[in-house]
C-alpha cells in the first residue's frame, strides 16, 4: 500500500516537471522567433523600398505603406535593434513627384493674357458742356470716341498724317493733325477734302439758338464752306452752308461767326461738316446767341441796342442790322451772245432778278447792292449774311448749272461805279465765290449764305457792298431756260434781298 502511493507520487511529479519544461521550451522558442524577426526586419523593408521605386506604376497602398505598428516595441525586446530603419520608410511619400507638379499653375499664359487689356488706349474726349449764359471752346482735335464713321469721315491717301501725334485711339486712320502756329499751340485740323466731317459730344442747357465761332485759316485761292448739323434721338437741326472764305495763308487764322444753331436741352451730336474742303481748323467756340435783329426798313438804318451799364460789360454787345438791296443798283445782266462772255442787256425795273441761262444759251448774271454806310468806322464785324428770296424757278439750274456763288465788288462798285451796267457781267471782284447758297425748294423759301472772316474788310463802311450772282456753270447747253428767279429791290418790303451784318463798337 505505501508502496502504490509512492509510486503514484512520483508520476504526479513527474507529469508536473514535465509542465514547467514545456513551459520553459515554449518561452524559449518565442524568444528566439521575436529576435530572429528583428534581425530579418531591415532586409524585409529593402525589399518593400526596392519594390515601390522600381514599381512602373507605385500603387497607391504603397506609395502611403507605412509598417505595423507591432515593430515598434522592438527596442524593448532587442537594445541591438535600436537602430531601427523604419523612419526610412516614411520617406517613400516624399519621393513621390506630384508635389513637383504644383508649379504648372504659375506657367499658364493665362495671366499674362491680361495685358491686352491694358494695352488698349483710353478715348478722353467724350463731352463738352456749354454752361448756362456762357460760352465753351471745342479744340477741333478733340472729335468724340468712335473711330472711322461714328466721330469722323476722313478721305484716304489725302497725303495728311492721320492722328497719331496726338489721337493713339484712331492713329494714322483718323483725322490728319499737325502743329499749329495760332495762339495757344496745340494741333489743327488740315489736309480737309470736300465731305469731310467731325463729331462733337455737347451738353447744352436749354433748347435755343447758339452761335458758333469757327477758327480757320486758307489760302487765296481756297473757298471753304461748312455745314452744322445736330442731332439728339429723332431730333435733328440742320444749318445753312457756311462759306467762310479765303484767309491768305495756312496759318493765317481768322474767325467766322455762323448761327444761330440750334442745339437742344441736355446731350447733341455736333457735326461739322467740311462740304468744300481747303482750310485748317483749330477750334470752334459756342456763345449764347443774342437775336437783336431790326425789322426792315424801307431806307437802312442801323439800331444800336441800349446798354445801361456799358463799362461793366466787358465784352461790347452785338449789335445786328439788316439792310435791303438797293432798288436802282440791282438787277441782271444777260450776255450779249452764247460765246462773248461779256455783258449785253441790262434790266434794274423788274421785281425779280434772273439767274442762270436762257433758250439761245446766253448767261444770266444778277447784280445786288447794299448801303452800308450806317456801320461806325471802327466797328468790328462779326458775320455777314446774305439772304435771297426764290420767286420762281425755271428748269432746274442746280442740277444743270451746278453751284450757286456770289462775288463781292471792289468799294468803288463794279466797273469802278455802283450803277448797274453791262460792263459788270465781266468786271474784276474784290473776291470770287465768296459765298455758296443752297437751293430754295419752293416758290417763296429763302436761301442764304455767310460772308468769311477773311472778306469782312471787303464791306464798304463809307458806301454801298455790291455781290455779283453766278452759277458755276454759265449754261448747259440745253436750248432752255435753267433760271433762279429771285426778288429784286423793286419788290415789295418782305421779299427784297437782305444783307443782315452782326459788329461791336468798343
Amino acid at each position: 500500500m505505501n508502496h502504490f502511493r509512492q509510486r503514484n507520487h512520483k508520476l504526479q511529479a513527474e507529469a508536473g516537471q514535465g509542465f514547467v519544461e514545456y513551459a520553459i521550451i515554449l518561452i524559449f522558442v518565442g524568444i528566439v522567433v521575436v529576435a530572429v524577426v528583428a534581425l530579418m526586419q531591415p532586409a524585409i523593408g529593402g525589399v518593400f523600398s526596392r519594390f515601390v521605386a522600381q514599381a512602373p506604376v507605385a500603387p497607391p497602398a504603397l506609395l502611403n505603406y507605412t509598417p505595423p505598428p507591432t515593430f515598434t516595441s522592438t527596442p524593448t525586446v532587442d537594445p541591438l535593434a535600436s537602430p531601427t530603419p523604419i523612419p526610412s520608410i516614411t520617406l517613400v511619400p516624399s519621393q513621390t513627384p506630384t508635389p513637383t507638379n504644383t508649379t504648372a499653375p504659375s506657367s499658364t499664359p493665362t495671366a499674362t493674357s491680361t495685358a491686352t487689356a491694358t494695352a488698349t488706349v483710353p478715348c478722353a474726349y467724350p463731352v463738352h458742356n456749354l454752361p448756362a449764359n456762357g460760352s465753351v471752346r471745342v479744340q477741333m482735335e478733340n472729335f468724340r470716341c468712335g473711330g472711322a464713321g461714328v466721330a469722323f469721315l476722313e478721305a484716304a491717301s489725302d497725303g495728311g498724317p492721320g492722328s497719331a501725334a496726338y489721337r493713339s485711339d484712331v492713329g494714322t486712320a483718323g483725322p490728319d493733325l499737325e502743329g499749329t502756329s495760332d495762339t495757344g499751340g496745340g494741333y489743327n485740323v488740315g489736309w480737309v477734302n470736300n465731305g469731310e466731317w467731325l463729331e462733337y459730344q455737347v451738353t447744352a442747357p436749354a433748347t435755343l439758338g447758339y452761335t458758333f465761332l469757327i477758327r480757320n485759316a486758307s489760302i487765296s485761292t481756297s473757298n471753304p464752306r461748312i455745314r452744322v448739323t445736330v442731332s439728339q434721338g429723332v431730333m435733328q437741326y440742320v444749318s445753312d452752308i457756311y462759306t467762310l472764305g479765303p484767309t491768305n495763308g495756312w496759318q493765317n487764322w481768322a474767325d467766322d461767326i455762323i448761327g444761330p444753331i440750334t442745339l437742344f436741352a441736355g446731350s447733341n451730336t455736333v457735326r461739322i461738316t467740311m462740304e468744300t474742303g481747303g482750310a485748317n481748323y483749330n477750334y470752334f467756340e459756342i456763345h449764347t446767341y443774342t437775336p437783336t435783329a431790326t425789322p426792315t426798313p424801307a431806307t437802312p438804318t442801323a439800331t444800336p441796342i441800349p446798354t445801361n451799364t456799358p463799362t461793366a460789360t466787358p465784352i461790347p454787345t452785338p449789335v445786328v442790322v439788316t439792310y435791303t438791296s438797293n432798288s436802282g443798283q440791282d438787277g441782271d445782266v444777260l450776255e450779249s451772245n452764247s460765246t462773248s462772255s461779256v455783258g449785253g442787256t441790262v434790266n434794274t425795273a423788274r421785281t425779280t432778278i434772273y439767274i442762270g441761262d436762257d433758250n439761245n444759251r446766253r448767261q444770266y448774271i444778277g447784280f445786288l447792292s447794299f448801303d452800308t454806310s450806317a456801320i461806325p468806322d471802327n466797328a468790328t464785324i462779326l458775320s455777314v449774311e446774305l439772304r435771297l428770296r426764290r420767286e420762281t424757278e425755271p428748269g432746274n439750274p442746280f442740277n444743270t448749272l451746278d453751284a450757286l456763288y456770289a462775288d463781292i465788288g471792289p468799294l468803288n462798285g463794279f466797273s469802278g461805279n455802283t450803277t448797274l451796267q453791262a460792263g459788270d457781267f465781266q468786271a474784276a471782284a474784290a473776291a470770287n465765290n465768296v459765298m455758296n447758297f443752297d437751293q430754295p425748294v419752293n416758290d417763296g423759301d429763302w436761301t442764304a449764305a455767310q460772308l468769311g472772316a477773311g472778306n469782312f474788310v471787303r464791306v464798304n463802311l463809307t458806301g454801298y457792298t455790291q455781290f455779283r450772282l453766278h452759277f458755276e456753270s454759265p449754261d448747259d447747253g440745253d436750248g432752255s431756260n435753267d433760271q433762279l428767279r429771285i426778288y429784286s429791290g423793286n419788290s415789295t418790303a418782305g421779299n427784297r434781298p437782305q444783307l443782315i451784318i452782326t459788329y461791336t463798337v468798343p
